[in-house]
């Protein structure tokens, strides 16, 4: 009895390092597909494209850190009571699989980070940070107050993102402005949006510069708070006073 115990244990700690290194590449697998390998913003809210992504990416995640932590548990137990080992396929054990995943989470590591220093080298595009950041460097250059990230205007900015895209940039933004409560709940008095499909910050803010309807936005030392949205080289900035 005590023999088909630890022979259980065993074959229970094998097969949970092999799910579990499944599980981790599955979840590794879902979020290079929702950034479209680091080089879009995720989004997982409801009205983007990623949205269905969302639960499979949670499953994975909680299915690799259960089967983990049975294979740590059941691992541990086998050590200290010395049981047989079961031979698995190929004779490759636990130890095995939890070394190779972990070589696959370095290098999928190595690869955000690589990635979130310079994205333009993993697909040529910028983010909604790297946009607002640099609106904020052509203000402080032109000595105008910058502009601080405000959750209200950041509030399903992605729908705004999604008609330039669509090229309907020209419709429903006061719409927009009321359904969010940019107004009501959020208290701005004044609220203005520049938008653009540009394959740099640095080139939209420029374009804006040299455009003298898009440039007195722009330029208004009136706007304190603001928000941007980027994706596919196509970027949103929204900027408000209360």
């Amino acid at each position: 009895m005590e023999k088909q115990k630890n022979y259980f244990l065993s074959k229970l700690n094998v097969i949970s390092s092999y799910i579990w290194l499944i599980s981790t590449i599955g979840f590794l697998l879902i979020i290079l597909l929702s950034t479209k390998w680091f080089t879009h913003d995720p989004c997982y809210g409801s009205g983007c494209v990623e949205h269905g992504y969302l639960l499979p990416m949670l499953i994975t995640l909680s299915l690799s850190g259960l089967f983990f932590g049975l294979m740590f548990l059941s691992g541990l137990i086998r050590i200290i009571k010395k049981s047989d080992k079961w031979k698995p396929p190929f004779n490759v054990g636990s130890w095995k699989i939890a070394g190779l995943n972990f070589v696959i989470l370095a290098l999928f590591g190595t690869y955000f980070v690589a990635s979130s220093r310079e994205s333009v080298n993993f697909g040529g595009t910028y983010t909604g940070n790297d946009l607002f950041n640099t609106v904020n460097e052509h203000r402080v250059k032109n000595n105008l107050g910058t502009i601080k990230l405000s959750e209200g205007l950041c509030d399903n900015l992605v729908s705004r993102w999604q008609a330039v895209k669509n090229d309907k940039q020209h419709e429903g933004f006061e719409e927009w402005v009321k359904n969010e409560g940019i107004q009501s709940q959020y208290g701005y008095k004044q609220v203005v949006e520049l938008y653009i499909k540009s394959a740099t910050p640095q080139g939209a803010v420029e374009f804006w510069s040299n455009s003298p309807g898009h440039e007195i936005q722009l330029d208004n030392p009136i706007w304190t708070d603001g928000c941007a949205y980027a994706n596919e080289n196509i970027g949103v900035v929204v900027m408000g006073n209360k």
